[in-house]
């Protein structure tokens, strides 16, 4: 479909209001963001049928609070604040102890995200 502007872009996780919000937030242009978050997702891919990495991506709309990165039962955690990014915040490592109820909480979240996002085009699970 076009535009008077041009070709519209198909409605999608990068053209999500969010990530125009998030472009914002860090000064960056919104192509330059979008282009950003496509090579990330590009560099994930090349990983796709390695003998040793069984990896699954999402996708979410909702505008980044949290860099969550699971792997079994341990969680990696770093903040996004509105004026600077993920990777330049600590990540802190969580695992569950028992009655623990912080790293029940975040793994909560993470689970209630997972199973409202959606897969990348390009299926990177085995």
């Amino acid at each position: 479909m076009n535009s008077a502007s041009g070709p519209r872009p198909p409605r999608s996780w990068i053209s999500s209001p969010s990530a125009f919000i998030r472009a914002e937030e860090i000064a960056e242009s919104p192509d330059s963001f979008r282009a950003g978050i496509r090579l990330s997702l590009a560099r994930l891919a090349e990983l796709h049928g390695h003998a040793y990495v069984q990896l699954e991506v999402r996708l979410y709309d909702e505008l980044p609070t949290w860099r969550m990165i699971a792997f079994d039962d341990v969680l990696y955690l770093s903040a996004f604040g509105a004026s600077h990014e993920g990777h330049r915040s600590g990540m802190y490592k969580l695992t569950a102890a028992t009655d623990g109820v912080l790293h029940a909480g975040f793994r909560r979240q993470y689970d209630d995200m997972w199973r409202r996002a959606r897969r990348p085009e390009r299926t990177m699970s085995r």
